[in-house]
């Protein structure tokens, strides 16, 4: 690794902006190392360590099979198309890597020829780009809907033309040979490197544990913002089911009775059964709505929810048995057929489940939103199913984030991933000098987060920063109401672009607040990771308060009594070291090179008051600590902190 990464190494003498940083250096060897050994490896590498080289070069020298997963899709396409091609040709010219995303992310051909057949629009604006949409998809080589970022994540078309796998025929269908998810399936199965995000990987464990699978068999896995894991791996080894699923089998339904089954005997009672399944759908949703009359997430106590749910599931179950045995008879004469019987009797096999709750190790809960609910059963501890799929199946396994420690420590992420003892652990400095680049404002004299003057105060705070920092401002909000409440206190007293979260899509949000260099946006939960705004535009990070998640969500209700079975305090060994991840992962936003200057001001005296205060403080960089607003105005105007 020395002859790569040294001060005299390969990339120091062929790439001009090449700067030596020791901690990239380090992580190179401990990931060398780990990937010819047989222990996983842990890694904190700070903002601006280098860490997707540090781990892409000893994985391309390797010689193994290494599937690197990410945490975003954005973070997949910028490792091939930047960093493999110039790896490529400094150090490995005949290396093949391949970036694999899930089915949903690619075009299907035989759905895009049957959508133009037949468009179904929902508005006017979709209809108009479809004719641009059509040309792209005649000429696309791969099919990968990132080659259009014109078109808007929310068009509903391309659900109606995308690779889904409830509408895949496989081998059946008439277009498998040209299916672009299989060439770029088959580029990975022969690729050395292949690069996918944690989404797909942990869809593909599942599947493996039915038998089925998309991913090449590998030697080695890299987990880059392994900080995300648990909350993805639940996703996967759990049930789903929405009344949404319910409309899309209907949706599907309507077309299959429309062009294959036009003509079949039992044609209206299959009419009938989808449209007794499209009003318990919408029953399914209205009786949930009506039990909170909010947005929100619940505990699914089948006691509370009532009778009426137990009716209408009972109900589903057997209309969606019923859908399968009067679709057998065509199963085999039209392909699509099958694949309905399938869904359906995996649909009823599911409402099932959440009605018996048997498995206990699942927490059963649901999700209103305003159109849908998702009912769910999620693993309560991940740390039993990645002992079993990961570590024991792949000990070269490295996990590495800018935020995995805690006060120093990795032992609250070995226990919620279930890390084998003889791991190895590294945390590397970021080579950037928080102490002159970073000033961290923390007010003694304020209310604590519950009062209800925090908000008013917390503007009054922010203006008077915002004119010190002349906008250039991120301000980060744990609640969409805390948003709302500043950003409605502060909007007509700050002659700066003002932009929120919600007012428009995220990328064009960030873009103009990139190219506004004055402006300042006000944001919650999503944008405290991820967000990358090098430079002048990003010079102040507000931040309400610290990020605990709310106590009675049902799946941290159900993982803190866990927790207090085995003993343990659920508030210090769950809820603060998560609170710290996110808090580490928000302050992350400012300093992004060595060039960078700004301050961060975080609003919640409890950092000052609380026991627990002085770890968040030892886990976040290095910065100097100051009370006093007049020192943020000193920092601005000198160029330097004093």
């Amino acid at each position: 690794m020395q002859r790569y990464f040294g001060p005299e190494g390969l990339l120091s003498t062929k790439i001009p902006s090449f700067e030596f940083r020791a901690s990239q250096l380090e992580m190179a060897q401990a990931i060398c190392a780990c990937l010819s050994g047989e222990a996983p490896l842990l890694v904190e590498a700070g903002t601006g360590t280098g860490k997707t080289w540090a781990y892409l070069i000893p994985a391309i020298l390797s010689g193994k099979k290494v599937i690197v997963s990410t945490g975003t899709k954005t973070l997949q396409d910028q490792i091939l198309d930047h960093d493999i091609p110039l790896l490529k040709r400094l150090i490995a010219p005949r290396l093949q890597a391949v970036c694999l995303k899930g089915r949903k992310n690619y075009l299907c051909r035989r759905r895009f020829k049957d959508f133009t057949y037949q468009p179904n629009f929902w508005n006017r604006e979709e209809a108009k780009s479809f004719r641009r949409f059509q040309n792209w998809a005649t000429r696309t080589k791969t099919g990968d809907r990132s080659e259009i970022p014109w078109l808007p994540d929310h068009y509903q078309f391309w659900n109606e033309v995308s690779s889904s796998s409830d509408q895949c025929l496989g081998q059946k269908c008439e277009e498998h040979p040209n299916c672009f998810l299989n060439r770029i399936r088959n580029e990975a199965s022969r690729a050395d490197l292949v690069v996918v995000n944690h989404h797909l990987f942990f869809a593909d464990l599942a599947l493996r544990k039915k038998g089925a699978g998309v991913l090449p068999p590998y030697d080695a896995v890299i987990f880059d913002e392994a900080h995300q894991l648990e909350d993805i791996v639940g996703v996967y080894f759990g049930l789903q089911f929405s009344n949404l699923r319910i409309s899309e089998l209907v949706r599907d339904l309507d077309k299959l009775c429309q062009k294959e089954l036009k003509n079949a005997s039992n044609l209206q009672a299959i009419r009938n059964i989808a449209r007794q399944l499209e009003v318990l759908g919408r029953q399914l949703h209205h009786h949930f709505h009506r039990l909170h009359k909010s947005q929100g997430r619940h505990l699914l106590d089948l006691e509370r929810v009532g009778q009426e749910f137990m009716a209408i599931s009972k109900q589903a179950i057997g209309a969606l048995e019923q859908l399968g045995a009067l679709l057998s008879p065509s199963a085999e004469q039209h392909p699509v057929c099958e694949l309905l019987i399938n869904r359906s009797l995996e649909s009823a096999s599911a409402i099932q489940e959440l009605l018996e709750q048997h498995n206990a190790s699942l927490v059963y809960w649901y999700e209103v939103n305003q159109h849908t609910v998702f009912l769910h059963g999620t693993p309560v501890q991940i740390d039993a199913i990645l002992q079993e799929e990961i570590f024991a199946k792949t000990p070269a396994s490295v996990f590495t984030s800018a935020t995995l420690s805690v006060g120093g420590s990795f032992s609250f992420l070995r226990d919620d991933l279930g890390i084998p003892a003889e791991s190895k652990e590294e945390i590397l400095c970021s080579p950037f000098c928080f102490e002159t680049q970073a000033l961290l404002y923390i007010p003694r004299d304020f209310p604590e987060p519950q009062d209800p003057r925090f908000c008013t105060q917390l503007a009054r705070e922010a203006l008077e920063i915002l004119m010190k920092s002349q906008g250039r401002a991120l301000l980060l909000f744990t609640s969409y109401r805390n948003m709302n409440e500043v950003h409605e206190k502060l909007r007509d007293h700050l002659p700066f672009p003002v932009l929120m979260q919600g007012q428009k899509p995220k990328r064009v949000l960030l873009g103009e607040f990139k190219e506004k260099v004055d402006s300042v946006l006000l944001a919650t939960s999503s944008f405290w990771q991820g967000v990358d705004v090098p430079g002048e535009a990003l010079s102040c990070l507000l931040i309400d308060k610290l990020p605990f998640e709310v106590p009675d969500d049902p799946l941290i209700a159900a993982r803190m009594e866990h927790l207090s079975k085995q003993g343990k305090n659920p508030f210090f060994h769950y809820q603060v070291p998560r609170a710290i991840i996110q808090l580490k992962q928000g302050v992350g936003r400012l300093i992004r090179s060595s060039q960078d200057r700004g301050v961060i001001g975080i609003f919640d005296v409890r950092l000052l008051t609380k026991s627990y205060g002085q770890t968040f403080l030892k886990s976040l960089p290095p910065c100097r600590v100051v009370h006093e607003r007049e020192q943020i105005g000193a920092f601005f105007s000198r160029g330097t902190a004093q």
